[in-house]
């Protein structure tokens, strides 16, 4: 076992708590259940652990947002547009070892506008909007 594949294995030991054998191929955000704002924490500790330069990192490629969207129902969230790609101990190692992060990416545009949010902050700007009119009601009236 490598020098770099056993600082991986104890990083994620030390920041998930995990201590079952994982192979170099184990797909750890599936295995981990790691998702959303966990896995941004994740991948903070990791880069800033071993100093890698991750500038090329894409999130969107490797797990999901957190919590449920109801504007997810109408529009692809981003992570689904694109197909999902396995954050693996072969995967971190090699980052460990170059201190780059080792996946390239395919070519791919953003959205220019966020639509699943936009309908997210909707529902949720009409939640507000509906609580106090019943709340004027209510108490006003």
């Amino acid at each position: 076992m490598s020098d770099a594949r056993t600082a991986v294995l104890n990083f994620i030991e030390d920041f998930w708590r995990w201590k079952a054998p994982l192979a170099d191929d184990a797909d750890l955000f599936d295995v981990l259940g790691i998702e959303g704002d966990d896995a941004g924490e994740f991948m903070d500790a990791f880069v800033a652990r071993f100093d890698v330069e991750a500038g090329n990192y894409r999130w969107y490629f490797h797990h999901g947002e957190e919590g449920w969207s109801i504007g997810a129902l109408f529009y692809k969230p981003i992570h689904r547009r694109f197909g999902r790609m396995p954050i693996t101990v072969a995967v971190l190692t090699e980052a460990v070892r170059t201190k780059r992060w080792p996946i390239a990416y395919p070519d791919h545009i953003l959205p220019a506008r966020r639509w699943d949010i936009l309908i997210n902050q909707f529902f949720a700007a009409g939640a507000v909007i509906g609580l106090g009119v019943w709340a004027w009601m209510r108490f006003t009236g």
